[in-house]
């Protein structure tokens, strides 16, 4: 964990070059220039919208099938409030499967 490259303040990210305040500025900068395409964006609502739902306490955190933590995951970015509970290494596998 070394300074950020940007504003020489120690980094509390392990893997990244930037502190938060420094990634942030940076991808709000990268952003104007880089829009999001329809499908990506329609895939950001949804988890947007999820998410709010989630913070709400509308929809309630489950653990993987696994028992370990878990992150949501979109079946289907058409219903936002369908989400199945899939911990990182099964999510991961899950998308990469799906390639």
């Amino acid at each position: 964990m070394g300074p950020c490259a940007r504003c020489g303040i120690n980094s509390r990210r392990r893997t990244h070059a930037y502190c938060c305040t420094c990634h942030a500025k940076n991808m709000r900068n990268w952003r104007k220039s880089h829009p999001l395409n329809p499908v990506a964006r329609a895939k950001d609502n949804c988890r947007s919208y999820a998410n709010v739902y989630k913070r709400r306490g509308k929809i309630v955190p489950q653990p993987c099938h696994c028992g370990a933590s878990a992150e949501m995951h979109h079946p289907d970015y058409d219903q936002p409030l369908m989400v199945e509970w899939l911990c990182r290494e099964h999510h991961l596998a899950l998308h990469k499967a799906a390639t």
